[in-house]
Order: structure tokens, then sequence, then C-alpha cells
């Protein structure tokens, strides 16, 4: 006798490649966004699409929900990565209005994120599903990027908007991105998931960043690194972080291509 197996992603694969294929132009760019929420009917559908198209009004797009999966998403018509995770902080402001939202959102773009195949929606399908029940931030999925040294990394600053600028463009890099608002919760990711680089400003709540570095410098069973990112330009403090154990010392204002190239720089040395 036998027997049919029910597989959420696989149907949910077939589910987002009709979408897909409905309104991707082969040679432009195709943006996607998916959402862990809670049961969305017709007309609150109805009300994403009316709620996203008043800030995107130039913008075609398509809004849908997948029952057997619990998702929501969209996919927007020749839209480069950058236009995408705008229509995603859009969309974020409505889900988390109507309490819809049960974890983290994933942006990509095709080709940005990846050559658009079966794999790949597996991968983007499979990276939602695991975000539910987790925090509500965005997450930007990349198909490709660095392969060895440093994958992995923890940004520990109070400031959210120096926070979520960094994360975005390493992101964009192909690095998985952690951010910690203090000291504390900083360690207490580190030492969940063990990243390899921390990038920490010195200046942080509850545990302070010389604190940090040094915890994490006397973690024997791990080999992460840290790169200072601070507006602390005073000599003694460098060289207190860097007689804690830190790797490298970066000083704000500070431009974005610097700090990839150090952490290139690092990785290189670490592979």
């Amino acid at each position: 006798m036998a027997v049919l197996v029910h597989d959420p992603i696989q149907e949910a694969i077939l589910q987002v490649a009709e979408k897909v294929q409905a309104s991707y132009e082969k040679g432009a760019p195709c943006g996607m966004i998916l959402a862990p929420c809670a049961a969305v009917g017709p007309k609150q559908l109805e009300q994403v699409q009316s709620y996203v198209s008043g800030f995107e009004p130039e913008v075609p797009f398509q809004c849908f929900y997948l029952d057997s999966s619990g998702l929501l998403g969209i996919i927007l018509t020749g839209q480069k990565l950058i236009n995408t995770h705008y229509a995603s902080l859009v969309l974020k402001e409505f889900v988390e209005q109507q309490n819809l939202l049960e974890g983290q959102m994933v942006v990509a773009s095709f080709p940005e994120s990846g050559e658009l195949t079966e794999h790949s929606l597996s991968q983007l399908l499979q990276t939602t599903l695991q975000g539910k029940g987790e925090s509500r931030d965005i997450h930007l999925f990349m198909n490709h990027g660095v392969q060895q040294g440093i994958t992995s990394i923890l940004i520990a600053d109070p400031d959210e908007v120096s926070r979520e600028f960094v994360k975005l463009r390493l992101e964009i890099g192909g690095y998985k991105v952690e951010e910690a608002k203090d000291g504390s919760e900083a360690l207490e990711k580190y030492e969940k998931s063990m990243p390899d680089l921390v990038i920490t400003e010195l200046n942080l709540p509850i545990l302070d960043g010389y604190q940090l570095i040094d915890k994490i410098s006397r973690n024997v069973t791990s080999e992460g690194q840290v790169i200072v990112l601070t507006d602390k330009q005073l000599p003694k403090s460098m060289d207190r972080a860097f007689e804690l154990g830190a790797s490298d010392y970066v000083t704000k204002p500070f431009s974005i291509s610097e700090l990839e190239w150090r952490i290139k720089k690092l990785s290189s040395r670490l592979s």
C-alpha cells in the first residue's frame, strides 16, 4: 500500500515557484519577502496589498499567503535587494500593527541573492520557517558569499541605527549576522551561536566592551575574533582593547568599505 507523505516545504516551493513564474521577467531582478504570520484571510491580504502599494505605488508586486506553512509572501517584479528591503520595512510595520508577525522576516532579490533555482527557493523557505518564534527582525537571504574564514558575525552596539546599517551591509556581503544592544545580550548570543567574529562598541550597557572582549578571549571552547568599532579614540582605550584580546580597532565615524576590508583581511589570516 502506497503511503503519501505530506511535505510542507516541497508544497511551499511549488506554490512560490508558481507565483514567481507569473511575475518574473527574464533578465530582470526579482524581489521576494517571506514572513511567518498568523492566519491571513483574503480581506487582510487585500489590506496588505493596499498598505504596501501606498508606499510603493510605482512598483508592481503581488501578495500571497501559504496556508500550509503559515507564510505571508510578496514578490516584487524588477526590484533589487535595496528596494525589496525597503518594502520589507513597510510590510513589517503593517503585520506588527495587526499582531500577525510570528518570527523573523526573510528578504531576497535574485540574482543578487544567488541564482533563482528550486534549491535556492528551498533554502529561502527553510530559513523563514526556521525563524518562526524567533526575534521579529529582518534577515537578508544570500545563497552565496564567503565560504571560508569568517562567515558569521555578531554586532554589539547600543546605537540601533549604526547596528542596523552595519548588519545590512554585511548581510549583502554574504555574512550571517546577529545583533545585540548591550554586553549581556552579546555574551549570551555569543555563547549560544559561537560566531566567527564579534564587532563591538566599547560603550556598552550592563557589560561593557572591555569585559565582553575579555570573556570571549577566555572562552576555551571557541576561537572567536573581536573587532572594536567605537567612538573611543584615546590611545589608552586602544591599548587596553588589544591587551584583552581584540584583533583590530576601528574608530567612528568610519567607512563601511574599510570595515569590510578589515574583516576580509582578518578572514584571510584565519583561512
